[in-house]
């Protein structure tokens, strides 16, 4: 996951949050994974947290010292096993020109790779999504951003303006939102400040002439393991990426089909 740091941003500083114990040498096992990588880097061991379950949290105690050096203009915050890339980056600076006016944040989409036929999955897409019902901001005549029923994405990128707003705000707290504990705290501002058009903050990028996502908003869950699971794990990791949203043309007819036997029967 690491071997893309290095490009994000002409300066990348990484804070690897662990319960890890350097008497056992798993901090030395860290080290030598992430030396030499282009990117600074430092260990965050948190004391005293009583559940494990609230280790994700102990990233707020590292953000909160960061946010007083103004030299710093991103926070990303990102579970152990996604693979961000400077591609990602661009899609999401890039983005948020057209988002941040009106509140909103741009967001990743989960993918796996199903090992018995190589094509990709949704990570977090339980269902299909009928674009003509979804929440919707046209960059251009070509070009949408989407808000999804569940945006989880396991991570979150924001600003400082934006990071400031999450620290100061109710989202930075453990009792705000609906997710389990370790999902809430990389949920960010996905349900702070939301505008009562959205079912949440975060829209990903829509292609209308491909009619598919913007690829530069996939992130890759790398264990694959819930498209590669089985039995299933529910409908996780069961729809292909590029079927989670159905066009009004590929809609089935289903009034037109209910006229024809109600006439049918009349008859």
């Amino acid at each position: 996951m690491t071997k893309h740091f290095a490009q994000l941003c002409s300066s990348v500083e990484v804070y690897i949050v662990t319960n890890a114990r350097e008497e056992q040498g798993e901090l030395g096992q860290l080290d030598a994974i992430l030396k030499n990588k282009g990117f600074k880097y430092d260990f965050f061991i948190p004391q005293g947290i009583g559940h494990p379950y609230l280790l994700p949290w102990s990233h707020f105690d590292v953000f909160r010292k960061l946010i007083n050096d103004p030299s710093i203009t991103h926070y990303m915050y990102l579970e152990d096993d996604l693979l961000v890339t400077k591609e990602n980056f661009e899609y999401w600076q890039e983005s948020l020109e057209t988002l941040s006016p009106l509140g909103l944040i741009p967001s990743f989409l989960r993918v796996e790779q199903r090992s018995s036929d190589g094509k990709w999955y949704s990570s977090d897409a339980k269902e299909q999504f009928r674009f003509r019902k979804l929440p919707k901001v046209y960059k251009n005549p070509d070009y949408v951003f989407l808000n999804l029923p569940h945006p989880y994405q396991g991570l979150y990128l924001l600003t400082r303006e934006l990071m400031l707003e999450h620290l100061n705000g109710r989202s930075s707290n453990p009792d705000f939102g609906e997710w389990g504990i370790r999902e809430r705290a990389g949920h960010g501002l996905t349900f702070f400040n939301v505008p009562d058009w959205c079912t949440s903050r975060n829209l990903v990028g829509f292609d209308l002439k491909t009619q598919q996502f913007d690829s530069r908003c996939f992130v890759h869950h790398l264990p694959n393991n819930y498209t590669n699971r089985t039995p299933p794990d529910g409908n996780l990791g069961t729809i292909q990426i590029n079927d989670v949203i159905v066009m009004p043309n590929q809609e089935k007819p289903i009034k037109k089909l209910f006229r024809r036997l109600t006439k049918k029967i009349s008859s």
